[in-house]
């Protein structure tokens, strides 16, 4: 039988939450633009986009998965999480959040399996929060680049990543507002351009050099958008932490290059085969993972197998190759039943 595709990048939008954004007056908010659009806002600035009925309608979805031929979706709440609201309100946010989630993986089993929102900004509730989304049989952990400008390395977020390191749930670490914000809009460039991939890439490095995995022996990352930067630049990671690790006063028991191939699986949302090719000659194909970004305007569901296909080709991968990206990566970090 044929492999089946799984998605590890995708967003679901609950109606209710959306709603709820456009009642905001502080950041951050949303205006309904139409029937069925949106558009999420830090401030001034436009940073989500709803387009797509399948965002926040699951039976939409399920007829844009079927047109794509993708079999199995990772859900997940994007920008702006839980963790960007006032901490009662996002607690309570988190919840619903997760409920809407997990109800859609029991109205379609084996076709959605979902990832846990958590309200970082009081860590006490996140982790009852994961305690309660591992019970309801979620597989992961959508998490951001930054929590409200906070790293992720901060003492005071370990004890989420250390009950995912536990359970072995894997961190889908996504971009948020960017450090880079005030930057990005000095400079008239979208946060989707640079300021998303630099983001995650800063965080994802940060994480690494401050030797969270070593603290957490089992934890795993997801790195969407292929990567942001990291996969292109090799050799400068390994020359920066070789020149100066010592004056930084950072010490690993290995390279932060190895560390980043061992723990971290780059996702495929980026389409742009020179590209894919560069990040899976660097992670290996046993690391790579479908992501299509849906429903976000940069994502391309329609077109995320046929670009596997074309690496495949391109790079001269076995079946048993494109095969591993194509979702037995998937199965076997999620966890996910294989359809035999």
């Amino acid at each position: 039988m044929a492999q089946q595709s799984i998605d590890v990048h995708s967003h679901f939008f609950p109606r209710e939450y959306l709603k709820y954004l456009t009642t905001r007056r502080d950041p951050p908010t949303a205006k309904q633009t139409g029937p069925l659009t949106y558009v999420i806002y830090n401030g001034d600035i436009p940073f989500g986009h709803i387009d797509r009925q399948g965002h926040y309608d699951i039976e939409a979805r399920i007829d844009d998965l079927d047109a794509a031929g993708l079999d199995v979706q990772l859900l997940s709440q994007t920008v702006p999480g839980p963790e960007m609201l006032e901490p009662e309100v996002g607690v309570y946010w988190a919840q619903k959040i997760n409920d809407a989630l997990a109800q859609a993986c029991v109205d379609y089993p084996g076709r959605f399996y979902a990832m846990a929102s958590l309200p970082f900004q009081d860590t006490d509730a996140a982790c009852k929060e994961l305690e309660r989304c591992k019970e309801m049989g979620f597989v992961g952990i959508m998490g951001f680049s930054n929590i409200k400008g906070d790293p992720l390395f901060l003492d005071k977020y370990q004890p989420i990543f250390a009950l995912a390191s536990e359970w072995e749930l894997p961190f889908n670490l996504h971009p948020t507002i960017p450090w880079t914000a005030d930057l990005m809009e000095m400079l008239k460039i979208p946060y989707q351009l640079y300021g998303f991939t630099v983001d995650s890439s800063l965080s994802i490095i940060s994480c690494i050099f401050q030797g969270m995995f070593e603290k957490h022996p089992k934890l795993t990352m997801v790195h969407g958008h292929l990567g942001g930067i990291i996969p292109y630049m090799p050799r400068r990671l390994q020359d920066a932490w070789k020149g100066y690790s010592k004056e930084w006063g950072l010490e690993l028991e290995e390279t932060p290059d190895v560390v980043y191939q061992k723990r971290v699986y780059p996702d495929t949302t980026s389409f742009y085969l020179p590209a894919m090719k560069a990040c899976m000659e660097w992670v290996g194909p046993e690391r790579l993972l479908i992501g299509t970004d849906y429903a976000h305007r940069v994502g391309d569901p329609e077109g995320a197998i046929q670009a596997i296909n074309d690496l495949g080709e391109d790079a001269g991968l076995t079946q048993d190759q494109v095969d591993m990206i194509m979702g037995r990566n998937a199965e076997a970090l999620f966890g996910l039943p294989a359809v035999l």
